[in-house]
């Protein structure tokens, strides 16, 4: 007998070692073995694809992503790393926005003699505005990434 003899679960090769030289592994596997129950589905080959896809995406195993979906109704997988991303590019977005309006006020007070005073006055309430909305969306993007963190 082979000292590393190969099994194969669910298409997946893991070798056990040797009960005789290990013990404490093998007893320690067999128990775990003990509380599962096997399960043999067949699936179309896009649907197989899609699962496994997901489960590179998040990072988990097949099987445990399997088990996530039917442990519960109202499981929610959600994928951070593609929320962190999205919340990257939207501060990325904000902060070339943020660039482009400091421009915009550089050039409002320097040729402030020559503007109306209405349109002035309009840009000074809209910039307030601005102002405003972009500490709201701040605020709320770090609520997200703390909670996601």
């Amino acid at each position: 007998m082979p000292i590393y003899p190969n099994y194969a679960v669910l298409g997946i090769f893991f070798r056990l070692r040797n009960p005789i030289l290990y013990p404490h592994q093998y007893v320690a596997m067999m128990e775990k073995r003990e509380n599962l129950s096997w399960v043999s589905v067949r699936l179309k080959p896009d649907v197989f694809a899609r699962l496994k896809e997901e489960s590179r995406s998040l990072g988990v195993s097949l099987s445990h992503l399997i088990r996530m979906k039917l442990s519960a109704d109202t499981i929610k997988i959600i994928d951070t790393k593609g929320i962190l991303n999205a919340i990257d590019k939207v501060v990325a977005e904000q902060a070339r926005v943020n660039n482009n309006i400091n421009q915009l006020a550089k050039h409002a007070n320097t040729y402030r003699d020559k503007i109306s005073p209405e349109i002035f006055l309009n840009h000074t309430i809209q910039m307030a505005k601005h102002l405003e909305h972009r500490d709201f969306m701040n605020k709320f993007l770090k609520q997200i990434y703390q909670a996601i963190k």
